[in-house]
Parts: C-alpha cells; sequence; structure tokens
C-alpha cells in the first residue's frame, strides 16, 4: 500500500469494516465495543475528504489577516483599527465565492453559558455547581446579587464583562439557534467583528474561494483573539494548537514579539506538551520598517523572549517578512491591484520600501529580489511543503496507527471463535455441531430457567415481602363491614326466643356470643377471606408470573410443564395458609367467652340506678356521703355539698355504692329484654371489631414470615426438580434440532466461513501494516 494513496486507506478500512459487520452478530459484542468501531469508522469520510487546518493565532494587530490575505493572494480579509477577527473563520476552495455564517445550536450555547459561569464563579469564590441548578431567570438575579454583595465587600468586580455578556446570552437564548446564513463575500465584515449586535451567538464563518492559489485540501483558520471577554474563544484556539490544526502559524509585529494571551496560551500548552512547537511557524510581520541596528535588537529580544518560555524554534521556521508588500506586488504582478479593495491605500509603503510603485514585469523581481517579501515567498512555500508532505505523511501515519488498532482489537475478538473452527471441515460437521448444540442449548436452558426462578424469588425476597401488608386497613374494615352487617341483620325474635328457653336474664346475655357463631360462622368468614386475599396477592401475582416465565421456554415437554402447572397452582401455599388461619384463631373461642363475660358485666353495671337516682340518693344522704367522701381523701375537711355534688359521676358512683352497702335503697328500674339484647349485640360487635383489629398486625406479620418460607422452599424444590428432568429436556431438544438439521447446520456452516474469513482479513491487515511500518 502506497501511504501517498488515501484511495488505498479507504479500501483497506472498507474491507475491515465488511469483515467486522458479517461476524458482529456471532461475536457478542459489547456498547463500548460498538462505540469503539464506529468512532473508527469517521476515518472513512476524513480520508475520503483529507483537510489540513492551517491555524493564525497572534495579538491584536499582530497582521493575521495581511499575512492570511498575502497567503491568498488577495485582498480578501479586510484590515481593521480594532480586532476584526470575533469568531474563528476558515477559509478553504469551494464551487462559488461566499461565506456562510454558522450560529450557535442549543448545546453550544449551554457549554457558552457553562464558561461564562466558570469565571464568575472563581471571582465570586463560590462552587460553579451553586448556580448550575438554577433556572435561567433565577441565575441572573442570584448572581447580580452575589456580584453587589461582592462589591460591596472588595470595592470593584473584576469580571463584570463576563456578566454583561451572560445577560446578553441568556435574554437571545433563542436567536437565530442553529442557524445557517448564506451571505456575499462583501458582507463578511458586517457578521465577524465585535461591532456585530449577534456576535456572541455566531459560532463561526466559512469562507469559499473559486480562483485562490492554495492546495485543495488546506483550510486556513483565522482564529478569534483572546483579548475578548468571550471565554469560547480560548477553548476553540487551544483546541486547534494542541489537536486539531495541522500547522499554525504565530503572527507577531516588530516591537511586540511573543506578546499576548496567544503566547501565554501556547507557553502554557508547550508545558505538558513539548511536540506542539514542531507544527510552529514564526512570522515576524513588518520587518521591514525596521533599521540595521532595530533589527540586531529585535532579534535579541527574540531570543531572550524564546529562552524565556523555553521554546526549542528551528531556525528555518522562522520568517522575517513584510507581508504587505509581497501581497502588493503579488497583485501588482498579476494586474488586479487596481481592482482591490482599501490594499490599495497602502500602495506608500511599497513604494517607501524600492523607491516607487513597480509595474507588472517588475512587480516579480521585487518578489525574488526584495527581502521581506522574498522571506514571505520562502514562509508560503515552506508551510505549503510541510502540508504536503510532513502533514500528511503524518496523517497516514496515524490512519495506518488507527487501521491496525482496529484490525488487533478485531482479530483479538475473533480469536477464541477461529480457535474452534480453523482445524473443523465439513465432514463429520452434522454429528459434531449437534453434540455440541444439543449440549450447549441444553445448558442454556437450565441456566435460564435457574436464573428465572432465583430471580423472581430474589425480587420478592427483597423488593416485595419487606413492605408487604397482606391484610391491610382496607381489607380488615371490609370484614368489620361483613361482621356488622351479619350482627345487624339478625332476626332478633329468633335469638330471643333461643336465648330464653330455661335460662334466666343474665344467663342469656353471657351465651349471646355463642349463638351468634352458631348461626354466623364469623370464624368461616374471617378464613375465607384471608384464602381469597392469598389468592388475588400472592398465587395470581407470584406464583402465576413465575409459571408464565418457566412456561415460555420452549424446551420444556409436556410431562415437565404439567408438573409446573401443578406445583406452583397455589394449592400448596392455600393448605398451608388454612393451617396458620387455625393459629391466627386459635384464641377466637377464649374470645368468645370472653364476650359473654364482658357482656354479663356490663349488665349487671347496667342494673344500678341512672344518673339522677344516684345524684338523688346522695343529695338525702348528704352528711353520710360527706362522710365517706372526706374519709376518702376526695374533698378537704372544710368541703360542702356542693363540692361534692361537683366530684363527677365516677366518684359518686362510688360514694353511692358505699351509702347502699349500709342501708336499703329503692327498687331497681328494669329495662326490657329486648333493649338488653341490642345493647348485648352492640357490645358483641364492638369487641368482635377490635379482635380483628388487634389481630391484623400479627397475621401481617406471620404472612410475610410463612409466604417467605414458603417461596425459600419452593426454589430449592424447583431448582431439584430442573436438574432431575434435564435428560428430559434434552429429548425435546434433540427432537427440534432433528426436525430442521439442514437449516440449523446451514447456519453454523455459514457462521464458521464468516467468521474464517474475518479473521483471514484482519490478520492480513496486522501483516501488511507490519511490512509498511517496516519499509
Amino acid at each position: 500500500m502506497k501511504e501517498s494513496d488515501y484511495s488505498n486507506y479507504v479500501k483497506a478500512f472498507t474491507r475491515l469494516f465488511e469483515a467486522y459487520d458479517a461476524a458482529a452478530p456471532y461475536l457478542g459484542v459489547t456498547d463500548d465495543f460498538t462505540y469503539f468501531v464506529n468512532r473508527k469508522r469517521t476515518w472513512l469520510e476524513r480520508l475520503k475528504s483529507p483537510e489540513f487546518p492551517v491555524a493564525f493565532l497572534g495579538a491584536f494587530s499582530a497582521g493575521k489577516s495581511t499575512i492570511i490575505n498575502a497567503i491568498l493572494g488577495d485582498d480578501i480579509l479586510p484590515q481593521a483599527t480594532k480586532s476584526f477577527t470575533a469568531i474563528p473563520t476558515l477559509i478553504r476552495k469551494g464551487r462559488a465565492n461566499r461565506a456562510v455564517i454558522h450560529y450557535l445550536n442549543e448545546s453550544a450555547r449551554e457549554e457558552l453559558k457553562q464558561l461564562y459561569l466558570e469565571e464568575l464563579s472563581k471571582e465570586l469564590r463560590k462552587s460553579s455547581d451553586t448556580y448550575r441548578k438554577l433556572s435561567k431567570g433565577e441565575l441572573l438575579s442570584t448572581l447580580a446579587k452575589d456580584i453587589e454583595q461582592y462589591k460591596n465587600q472588595f470595592g470593584s468586580f473584576n469580571k463584570q464583562k463576563f456578566f454583561d455578556e451572560l445577560k446578553i446570552l441568556i435574554g437571545g437564548w433563542n436567536k437565530l439557534s442553529g442557524a445557517v446564513k448564506d451571505i456575499a463575500l462583501t458582507e463578511l465584515p458586517s457578521y465577524v467583528t465585535e461591532d456585530y449586535e449577534d456576535v456572541l451567538f455566531v459560532d463561526q464563518a466559512e469562507i469559499f474561494l473559486t480562483d485562490v492559489n492554495i492546495p485543495e485540501n488546506v483550510v486556513l483558520v483565522d482564529l478569534p483573539g483572546l483579548g475578548v471577554v468571550n471565554p469560547r474563544h480560548r477553548k476553540v484556539t487551544k483546541s486547534y494548537v494542541e489537536n486539531d490544526a495541522k500547522a499554525f502559524v504565530i503572527a507577531m509585529k516588530v516591537f511586540h514579539l511573543l506578546e499576548g494571551e496567544e503566547i501565554e496560551l501556547l507557553a502554557e500548552i508547550h508545558s505538558h506538551r513539548k511536540r506542539v512547537l514542531q507544527r510552529a511557524f514564526w512570522v515576524i510581520n513588518q520587518w521591514d520598517v525596521l533599521s540595521s541596528q532595530q533589527k540586531k535588537e529585535e532579534l535579541a529580544n527574540f531570543a531572550q523572549k524564546i529562552d524565556h518560555y523555553g521554546f526549542h524554534i528551528a531556525k528555518d521556521r522562522v520568517f522575517r517578512v513584510s507581508a504587505l508588500n509581497y501581497l502588493l506586488l503579488k497583485l501588482i504582478q498579476e494586474g488586479r491591484l487596481e481592482k482591490s479593495g482599501s490594499i490599495r491605500e497602502h500602495v506608500d509603503a511599497l513604494q517607501k520600501a524600492i523607491g516607487k510603485i513597480p509595474n507588472k514585469g517588475e512587480a516579480e523581481g521585487f518578489i525574488k529580489s526584495l527581502e521581506e517579501a522574498k522571506n514571505f515567498a520562502t514562509f508560503r512555500s515552506s508551510l505549503f511543503d510541510y502540508l504536503a508532505n510532513t502533514a500528511k505523511a503524518e496523517f497516514l501515519d496515524e490512519a495506518r496507527s488507527e487501521y491496525l488498532d482496529l484490525a488487533k482489537k478485531l482479530r483479538e475478538r475473533l480469536e477464541p471463535l477461529y480457535q474452534t473452527y480453523k482445524n473443523k471441515s465439513d465432514e463429520g460437521m452434522k454429528s459434531t455441531f449437534i453434540a455440541g448444540e444439543l449440549s450447549r442449548r441444553q445448558d442454556e436452558v437450565l441456566r435460564h430457567l435457574r436464573t428465572t426462578v432465583e430471580e423472581h424469588i430474589k425480587v420478592l425476597r427483597t423488593e416485595v415481602l419487606p413492605d408487604f401488608v397482606f391484610w391491610s386497613d382496607e381489607d380488615r374494615e371490609r370484614l368489620g363491614e361483613q361482621i356488622v352487617h351479619a350482627i345487624d341483620t339478625l332476626d332478633r325474635k329468633a335469638l330471643k326466643n333461643e336465648l330464653l328457653k330455661g335460662l334466666d336474664l343474665h344467663s342469656v346475655v353471657s351465651r349471646l356470643p355463642h349463638k351468634i357463631e352458631e348461626n354466623l360462622h364469623i370464624q368461616r368468614t374471617f378464613r375465607s377471606q384471608l384464602q381469597q386475599l392469598l389468592e388475588e396477592q400472592i398465587v395470581r401475582r407470584y406464583l402465576f408470573r413465575l409459571l408464565d416465565s418457566i412456561s415460555s421456554n420452549e424446551a420444556l415437554p409436556e410431562e415437565v410443564l404439567s408438573v409446573l402447572r401443578d406445583r406452583l397452582s397455589g394449592r400448596d401455599m392455600i393448605s398451608r395458609l388454612k393451617g396458620m388461619c387455625d393459629v391466627f384463631l386459635f384464641e377466637y373461642g377464649g374470645v368468645i367467652d370472653e364476650l359473654g363475660r364482658t357482656i354479663m358485666a356490663k349488665e349487671a353495671d347496667e342494673s344500678v340506678q341512672s344518673k339522677d337516682d344516684i345524684m338523688e340518693l346522695v343529695q338525702k344522704n348528704a352528711d353520710r356521703a360527706l362522710e365517706i367522701a372526706k374519709s376518702r381523701r376526695l374533698l378537704g375537711p372544710d368541703a360542702g355539698v356542693k363540692q361534692l355534688l361537683a366530684l363527677g359521676m365516677d366518684k359518686l358512683t362510688g360514694i353511692y355504692r358505699a351509702i347502699t352497702d349500709t342501708q336499703p335503697i329503692s327498687p331497681v328500674k328494669t329495662t326490657g329484654q329486648s333493649d338488653e339484647i341490642d345493647r348485648a349485640l352492640e357490645c358483641y360487635k364492638a369487641g368482635l371489631l377490635e379482635y380483628t383489629r388487634k389481630q391484623q398486625y400479627q397475621i401481617n406479620k406471620f404472612a410475610r414470615r410463612g409466604i417467605k418460607n414458603y417461596f425459600e422452599e419452593l426454589e430449592q424444590d424447583l431448582l431439584a426438580y430442573f436438574e432431575s428432568v434435564k435428560d428430559e429436556i434434552a429429548k425435546t431438544i434433540m427432537k427440534q434440532l432433528t426436525t430442521d438439521i439442514d437449516a440449523e447446520l446451514n447456519a453454523e456452516l455459514q457462521k464458521q466461513k464468516v467468521i474464517k474469513e474475518a479473521y483471514q482479513v484482519v490478520t492480513a491487515a496486522i501483516s501488511q501494516g507490519r511490512r509498511n511500518a517496516e519499509s
């Protein structure tokens, strides 16, 4: 492969990508490797349309625009009394003379905003993260407040212009976002200088020239000056110097050699990347204005500054020129001076240098004899020779390195499969393939089954059960509603008839809970609801889902599926819950008895005189009542009847009972038996609801534990079962293999063919790359 032939590299890369694309379906490549390959694909376009950017940097008025115009041999970039280039300007050959203005898109504006924030937060001594989280409106108001506080504390704020530009950026955030605008060359100064009101939103300008004497692949890049606020300029300049530019030109003018922020940035880059200066060309402009003594002094000054920065510069890369005189002579030689723009106004400088304005025939001779013009011609040819030879060779070396890197990485991926296939022929392939494929698929099926079960149980154990509410407040309330409805709709007369058979009143009331349970079977309702909850929340939601995931595997024979359907039907879990229900309801009989005693005691308490009877008896026996109250220290020694009656019914009832213990009382008022039964039913209802409320916590606690234990046992059982039926699974896989063995075998043969061919391509690429490197 000839290194000068870009098309050979395009073909070589294309062969590698074709080999990779064919083999990729069999390689199981990761996202990272796909990203790696796609980055290499960009070399196809770079090689099809190679470009060699030359970046020009220098302080304001260093003559960058004049130097670029002189290289172009035309007055393209106008001169200005202030910084002309406020944005990167790219100049290349094109089909028509025109310029294109590219505006910042959304992501570029966001990047610029962040650069402003970094500068401002650094000055304010705050973390930029403080501002990044704010909306645009909040950001500006917060910054304004912080800047004002800073001024009050320190007297001034050095980054005010950064804040002013940030306000412009945010204020016009959507202005011309991502727009591309074609303009005439004559309009260019209106868009790329600081006078343009929307210059902050411009990304770059492109100039296309048809009749210009520069190589096809060369792009001249006039970088923005760093003496302005916009922090993006520094980032763009640094990127070109460090990576993007194949060569760069440092423009200087006499009396101001190696000055400006551009030189400081270059020194910063050089401090950690010494090789960067190998791509540099140093041009000292306006050398013709110096006297002989001044030239000696400037050369000494230049050497001193070079030493100061630690730069190592080859002498043949330093050019002392007059770009203006060279351009004027070139325009005169080609008969275009009169048609040129403002450059004609500077023709007196040429007259001063050579004593006259030469004619067309004389101009060529002065280009070769006038020292500063001759030096510029040498600089121009040296720059283009470097791009055509050294830079191009470096570009092709980089392409070869990327090409070999891709080939080696692809071989690493192909190696395991290639080693498996390299010694195999088509003979005996069928039996070998079936045996290998059977073993692989069997392992894959068993692995899938194990993983499915383990993942389901893990999710249940770690994500579901810790916060699982088996019996919720809504479920308890629903059971309560059933209990209330059942009790409220009882046939009172029938119940009363049952209770009055041969028993006195109190006996009747105490036996009421048992009579209700005989008729309503509340315990059965309770158990039924718990089983329904288990069916809905566990069996259908988790067991059936697990069954569906397992059953989706086509390698399971029907008899195995039948066993699994039975095992995961929920029958075992429901049986387990029935046992759990017996535990939950173990105390239910005792609760019923206790409710009977409570009802009986309540009835006995209600047989006491009413409130009015108590108050009446206490007032009639006031002296005795006071004596009892004072003896119990309920009242002070001087208290009277008024304080006595204010004690409250609980204490008065106790006094009432003490009085009735020592004297007869009026007969007790009795209520009807129906009222007693109704009150007893309400008591039973309330007691039963309280019992279900207390059971809720216990049920949830033990249900979680029981469900967890069940699923862990189920996991062990299923894994053991899968292992026990692996032979049956193998038989099913074998049937599937033999049903369409020709298609399966052809696919395998095609895979082997692709892997072998791809491996041969990348191996040949590596060998060829090594031979080229050695030659």
